[in-house]
């Protein structure tokens, strides 16, 4: 737990008005969002689509669409007195919100670092909405994963999510690939927001993931955008 002298320390780096000059958003891990949020009353923004903040989202939290064309115009409505917490699934979009609120002279903008992801990785609590409508698009449980990572052929595994600019933008790559290599390596793609307890179960803080695994075992793990160079190399390699 937290103590009350760290929790200043963090709030007094970002509210400091000398500090102006290089003022910026801080980062935070999961259990110091959580602490700092509940601690400090102010603003707790969930900055995801609609359907994914209905699938799981912090208590409290509101909701504003990061990729809605009236978003910006909407965050900067919040009250500039008061800290701002915000995050999305991977911390990728509330950074691009926090940037925004610094350049429009909020002052306590506070960022969920590695996104709920690491807050589900964290066991931290989530509140679902009964009207909420799981994806199930590229579905893997724990018991399928298992089996795939065993067969006889290497497996080359994609972890993306719907919401994932990169993981789009690389789709037709990875498809055209499962097309070239069909017969020699499996290559799967895994829905991260339809398979969260294997991502959990994984560790898996972010999309694109990737993983490639021969005969059981684990050969090559990276994080983020890949070129087809890299993955070809890789599956020529065996």
């Amino acid at each position: 737990m937290m103590t009350k002298s760290i929790l200043f320390v963090i709030m007094l780096s970002i509210t400091i008005p000398g500090r102006a000059q290089s003022l910026t958003y801080k980062n935070l891990e999961s259990t110091e969002f959580d602490v700092i949020s509940r601690q400090v009353k102010g603003t707790v923004l969930d900055v995801r689509t609609p359907a994914e903040y209905a699938n799981g989202h912090i208590e409290s939290a509101g909701q504003l669409d990061y990729y809605a064309s009236d978003f910006k115009r909407k965050l900067l409505l919040l009250p500039k007195d008061q800290p701002v917490y915000l995050y999305c699934n991977t911390g990728y979009r509330s950074k691009k919100a926090a940037d925004i609120l610094i350049k429009n002279g909020f002052t306590q903008v506070y960022n969920l670092e590695s996104g709920i992801m690491e807050w589900n990785l964290h066991e931290l609590p989530v509140v679902v909405e009964k009207d909420a409508r799981p994806d199930t698009e590229n579905q893997m449980e724990w018991d399928e994963y298992f089996a795939l990572i065993n067969s006889d052929k290497p497996v080359f595994i994609d972890f993306y999510a719907p919401w994932c600019g990169p993981c789009r933008k690389m789709m037709p790559m990875i498809d055209g690939l499962a097309e070239e290599y069909k017969g020699k390596v499996s290559i799967v793609k895994i829905n991260a927001d339809a398979s969260k307890k294997l991502v959990k179960e994984l560790q898996i803080i972010g999309v694109p993931h990737f993983v490639l695994y021969a005969s059981g075992n684990k050969i090559y793990e990276h994080s983020g955008i890949i070129t087809k160079t890299e993955v070809t190399d890789l599956l020529e390699a065996l």
